[in-house]
């Protein structure tokens, strides 16, 4: 039978924490254009949406170009490829 992927949501510390590892393992850097990214900026969610979730296989550095246009630009699609080539990369295909 097909298990549903559990959405983990992280509040304070643990997501305070979480944030600080992400902005590490990127070194501060949008994972798409490589802008330097201020530590307290919270990561992207990949995938974002409903299907969400405060993991770090889960999360990238993106500055606010980036961002932006990965809601609502006209290469959206481009961007999530690159940022689920990164995290691929870094984690396999989860």
């Amino acid at each position: 039978m097909f298990e549903k992927n559990k959405r983990v949501r992280l509040k304070g510390r643990a997501l305070s924490r979480l944030n600080s590892a992400i902005h590490g393992r990127d070194h501060d850097r949008c994972v798409v254009c490589g802008a330097w990214v201020h530590p307290s900026v919270k990561f992207h969610h990949e995938p974002c949406g409903i299907n969400k979730s405060d993991e770090e296989q889960k999360g990238v550095v993106l500055c606010a170009v980036c961002h932006f246009q990965r809601h609502n630009g006209k290469n959206s699609r481009e961007i999530r490829g690159r940022i689920e080539a990164y995290l691929d990369n870094i984690y396999g295909k989860c």
